[in-house]
């Protein structure tokens, strides 16, 4: 299987304090993986034990301290801030436990936003969004503002907008995680559909029923990939 995200002995510390108040807490401990092109994995774990830190130096939001990262054989840490940017928007699809759709824009604009960012004219940003929304599922929602939704169509709108750029990997963190268990299994289902039209996807979760639904699992304990 193609190689699409390579992580070689990943360390990371977070520092605080000076002096004699000075902390150094590791995150991460030598994280080595390699996840496949088109593959679907489950990282999970208790919480604190670095899943998170983990998923955000895969999509770019955080470097490592110390190790390799390549994305499709690109090294990422060689990035400057406006190519990591350009990354983020165009490379990685971001889920989040918590929505963040923009409470002022309705279910199009909220999830054209990345197109935005990537200057795309305005009647395609459109077309694409409303796409993108009949693809999970909210036809029916173009003019909703979130308030209108439930908090399994907020979800999906939100993945919506994950994929609104067509990336090839979707990263999401605890997708599932304020949703009752019906609208969790269709955020699951939905996940299943985009896995199975080739999307490459890594999911944090601490739900081990949600992770058992991957092809394959990675279980993390204090910083480290648990040995099976």
């Amino acid at each position: 299987m193609e190689s699409c995200l390579l992580l070689k002995e990943i360390v990371k510390r977070y520092e605080s304090g000076k002096k004699k108040n000075h902390s150094v807490t590791e995150a991460l401990r030598g994280i080595s993986l390699n996840i496949g092109k088109g593959e679907f994995v489950a990282v999970t774990g208790r919480s604190g034990c670095g899943k998170s830190t983990l998923l955000n130096i895969m999509g770019g939001m955080d470097r490592q301290t110390s190790g390799e990262y390549l994305f499709c054989g690109q090294k990422i840490s060689d990035m400057n801030t406006r190519e990591l940017a350009r990354f983020r928007n165009q490379s990685i699809g971001f889920v989040f436990q918590a929505f963040y759709l923009a409470k002022e824009l309705n279910a199009v604009d909220n999830v054209a936003m990345p197109l935005g960012y990537a200057h795309v004219k305005y009647r395609e940003r459109k077309r694409r969004a409303q796409e993108a929304l009949v693809s999970v599922g909210l036809g029916s929602k173009f003019r909703a503002y979130p308030a209108q939704l439930s908090g399994g169509e907020q979800q999906r709108a939100a993945i919506a907008r994950a994929i609104v750029n067509h990336p090839g990997v979707l990263l999401a963190d605890e997708p599932t995680g304020n949703l009752d268990q019906e609208n969790g299994q269709k955020i699951m289902d939905l996940l299943h559909r985009l896995h199975r039209d080739g999307m490459t996807i890594v999911m944090v979760t601490h739900d081990l029923a949600l992770a058992e639904q991957a092809d394959r699992m990675i279980y993390m304990e204090d910083g480290r990939q648990k040995k099976e």
